[in-house]
């Protein structure tokens, strides 16, 4: 009987651990996408002003949208 409630009390144990552990681990992971996101493109910002005069047929808004989605496209799609 003993173990019985003894391996019982281990498999809710490790099965409650676990859940939690997981659900911290997708927490985490989504705080870290949406720092590398805000930081990529706060720094897209600065690049676009630097690289508009190399690519004269787009203007600094249409050059920081493409370098964004680019950065996303590599941030979620990875």
């Amino acid at each position: 009987m003993t173990a019985i409630v003894l391996n019982t009390y281990s498999y809710i144990k490790t099965g409650f651990v676990a859940a939690i552990a997981s659900w911290m681990l997708g927490h985490l992971t989504s705080i870290n996408r949406a720092i590398m996101t805000s930081r990529a493109m706060s720094a897209n910002e600065q690049i676009a002003r630097a690289l508009l005069h190399e690519y004269p047929d787009h203007t600094y808004p249409s050059l920081l949208a493409e370098l964004n989605r680019k950065t996303l496209q590599d941030i979620y799609n990875a």
